[in-house]
C-alpha cells in the first residue's frame, strides 16, 4: 500500500474507532446503566462493561498500531491535534465555555455552546470511552512524528556515504 494510502486508512480507521466508542459509551453502556438501576437487574451490567473495556483496551492497541504503520507526518499532527483536544476537553470546557460566580464564559457564545455540545456528546458516558482514546490519540500521534523524524534524519545520513567507484585512479 502506498504512503497516501496508508495515511487515509490511519485517519479513517481512527475517526471510526471515535465514533464507535462514542456511540457504545454515551449510548449502549449509558442505557444499559439506567435500565439496571429502573429495573434492579444488575446480570448483564458487569458483562457490558466487559465489553466496554475490551473495546477501549482494543481501541488503543489499534490506534497505536495505526499511527506507527503510517508514519506520516499528517497523521502524526492529525492525531496530535484531535488526541490532545479529547483530552484536555474536560479543562476546555469548565475553563472557557462554563459561567463562574455568574460570570459570562471566556469564550463567545457560539464557541461555547460548540464546546458545551461536544462536551456533553462525547464525554457522559461511565466508561469516558472517548477521553482514554483521545490520550492514545495524543500519544501515538507523537510516536508517529518522532517515527517520522527519525526516518528523515535516517534517509539524511545513509545519502551523505559515499559509493566507492571500480576504478582505483578515480578519486
Amino acid at each position: 500500500m502506498s504512503k497516501t494510502g496508508r495515511t487515509l486508512v490511519a485517519l479513517a480507521g481512527a475517526a471510526l474507532v471515535l465514533v464507535f466508542a462514542n456511540w457504545f459509551d454515551n449510548t449502549f453502556l449509558r442505557d444499559a446503566v439506567r435500565y439496571a438501576g429502573r429495573s434492579f437487574d444488575y446480570s448483564g451490567l458487569g458483562v457490558t462493561f466487559m465489553l466496554g473495556a475490551m473495546l477501549v483496551a482494543g481501541s488503543v492497541l489499534f490506534i497505536g498500531a495505526l499511527a506507527w504503520r503510517a508514519a506520516s507526518v499528517v497523521v502524526g499532527l492529525t492525531f496530535g491535534v484531535v488526541g490532545g483536544f479529547f483530552v484536555a476537553l474536560p479543562q476546555l470546557w469548565l475553563s472557557f465555555a462554563t459561567l463562574v460566580n455568574g460570570g459570562a464564559p471566556v469564550l463567545p457564545e457560539p464557541l461555547s455552546s460548540a464546546l458545551q455540545n461536544i462536551y456533553v456528546t462525547t464525554s457522559d458516558g461511565p466508561m469516558h470511552a472517548v477521553g482514554t482514546i483521545g490520550a492514545a490519540m495524543l500519544i501515538a500521534g507523537i510516536a508517529a512524528l518522532a517515527r517520522w523524524w527519525r526516518g528523515r534524519s535516517v534517509a539524511s545520513s545513509r545519502a551523505e556515504v559515499v559509493v566507492p567507484t571500480a576504478d582505483p585512479m578515480l578519486p
